[in-house]
């Protein structure tokens, strides 16, 4: 499981955006090796392209949300960014009639069903990984992101309510060598509280929330009525945001990631600190002296080809 992979056939999904509220279409196509991630707006005549990358990262405010230097943007990209990288994909062009991706059910499962039934394909190239070869921390109050050397990519995160409503905290550790992304985290969704919501609408955000696609909290008790998917559902979900948050650097990682109370603001101030301090990090390209662990996929679920 070293070479590149994209998809083997255009895939599409409507959807709403949990801020813009707008209804879009995102469809998926397979790319070239070396591509990367590239979104193109179809609502924008010009200047509509726009490649996920650390630097086009722009606002990090409850999304994450990418820019070009035109500035057409492609706000929260997270979830699917987080399916993106769980299958492995290195290459995809993605188009989008609008400025946000769709939230679909507040989670990543339903990307991570729509990359499968795209076919994953194997291409010619090799995968780059960077290998995380010292520690970097940002620290921000009670608040912490670390990316530090391991063998192999893990996740450990804590979310501390502080006591708010009467939750208490919670913990999630994910290792990439044994447990699957699908199972543990894939399904965990967004979640706020319902006495927040009126400041995140007075800010223009939040739009095209509802219990169909948020957690929503009021008074220690979960709204929706279907309940929870995990016991500690909160914090998978910021892992999953992690796991997405990420991948915006353009390659898997190895090294372990921890982090307390953090976000996207945090993340992305993290993935920045690794790339300015060149002696943190390394390129590797995935061969005999290098092992990838898979997060969801085995050998039967990629096809492979000559081309």
């Amino acid at each position: 499981m070293t070479q590149q992979k994209t998809i083997s056939h255009p895939v599409s999904y409507r959807g709403i955006g949990v801020h813009s509220a707008k209804n879009v279409i995102i469809s998926l196509f397979p790319a070239a090796t070396d591509t990367g991630i590239v979104f193109e707006r179809t609502d924008l005549k010009q200047d509509n392209i726009i490649k996920v990358t650390v630097s086009n990262v722009v606002d990090t405010f409850l999304s994450t949300k990418i820019a070009n230097a035109s500035g057409a943007s492609v706000a929260t990209i997270e979830h699917l960014m987080a399916a993106i990288a769980a299958c492995e994909i290195d290459n995809l062009h993605i188009e989008i009639d609008g400025p946000e991706v769709p939230i679909l059910d507040g989670s990543s499962i339903d990307f991570i069903n729509l990359l499968e039934s795209a076919r994953i394909k194997e291409q010619k190239a090799l995968r780059r990984v960077i290998r995380i070869l010292k520690a970097i921390t940002i620290k921000e109050e009670d608040r912490f992101a670390i990316l530090e050397p391991a063998e192999e990519f893990s996740i450990h995160c804590t979310l501390d309510f502080q006591g708010r409503q009467g939750l208490i905290a919670e913990t999630i550790s994910f290792d990439s060598s044994s447990q699957s992304f699908r199972e543990e985290l894939s399904k965990a969704r967004t979640f706020g509280f319902y006495e927040d919501a009126q400041k995140i609408f007075a800010a223009g955000l939040g739009l095209g929330a509802s219990l169909d696609n948020t957690v929503v909290i009021d008074n220690g008790q979960v709204m929706n009525p279907e309940g929870l998917r995990y016991s500690n559902e909160f914090v998978r979900h910021k892992a999953l945001d992690a796991f997405g948050d990420l991948y915006v650097i353009g390659h898997p990682l190895i090294g372990r990631y921890k982090a307390h109370n953090s976000g996207h603001t945090l993340n992305n101030k993290l993935v920045k600190a690794l790339l300015s301090d060149k002696s943190a990090w390394r390129f590797e390209s995935l061969g005999d002296s290098t092992e990838w662990h898979p997060a969801v996929y085995s050998l039967s679920n990629v096809h492979t080809i000559s081309a």
